[in-house]
């Protein structure tokens, strides 16, 4: 039996990569913060292709909730076979207008809660001698993009992607990858098809089947690598279809 935990995921990517798991047979730990109708028929769906899966809620920027989240799922589960690093806030607003609360947000629901999740479930993979954890970033995360309207985030995923190399390095002796994704702009609500260099947003199914390269045997040698999802598009400049 293989299993996953995929934070953030009573919905959007994180509920489209859950599915997508257990269509491969894997075992879920669904899980959410706030969104418990959603949370419940995402787990619902889950359940009737995958019975064993469970259902989760906590904060992943609080660390506790984060180690025993984790705690449970080893309890109800025996093992840890794949985490996906999926929650993490976005905001599309000038910096001189984004609060400290909101900087504070993007960073901890982004970095913190991948530090926290990772750190909780890498003993395990340790005892296992295997295991995989996958986090999602941002077009753009290794070359720091410096934009007026979302500054905080790129901050964030600039430090996941930090974090996703120096585990890596740490891990592999272990039998443990760590890679990332990073997508072109889910967010069809802000830009519009024409500012793409293949003509759409990156989708869903773009990014799941990424992911489920990653964790194939075909990906063995990929370790520390952060795949960019992003069909071309590169934050702040423009596309050339037009």
């Amino acid at each position: 039996m293989r299993t996953a935990i995929v934070s953030g995921s009573a919905k959007g990517l994180g509920k489209s990569i859950a599915l997508a798991l257990a269509k491969e047979g894997y075992v879920l730990a669904i899980h959410y913060r706030d969104s418990a109708d959603a949370a419940r028929k995402t787990f619902q769906e889950v359940k009737k292709i995958s019975q064993g899966s469970i259902l989760l809620q906590a904060d992943m920027t609080r660390e506790d909730e984060v180690l025993k989240m984790a705690d449970e799922t080893l309890a109800k589960l025996g093992r840890v076979d794949l985490l996906v690093n999926n929650v993490g806030n976005f905001i599309y607003k000038d910096f001189g207008k984004t609060s400290n609360s909101e900087f504070r947000d993007l960073i901890e629901s982004n970095l913190y809660s991948t530090l926290f999740a990772s750190r909780a479930v890498l003993p395990c993979m340790r005892k296992q001698k295997s295991g995989h954890i996958v986090n999602i970033g941002a077009v753009g995360a290794e070359r720091l993009q410096i934009l007026e309207k979302s500054t905080p985030y790129f901050l964030a995923k600039t430090g996941v992607y930090i974090l996703t190399k120096i585990m890596a390095h740490e891990e592999a002796k272990n039998g443990i990858h760590i890679n990332m994704i990073s997508p072109g702009s889910l967010a069809t609500d802000i830009f519009k098809a024409k500012e793409f260099p293949m003509g759409r947003a990156a989708s869903y199914h773009d990014v799941t089947r990424a992911l489920l390269f990653l964790i194939s045997g075909d990906a063995y040698y990929i370790n520390g690598a952060n795949i960019e999802v992003s069909g071309g598009y590169v934050p702040g400049f423009k596309a050339t279809n037009d």
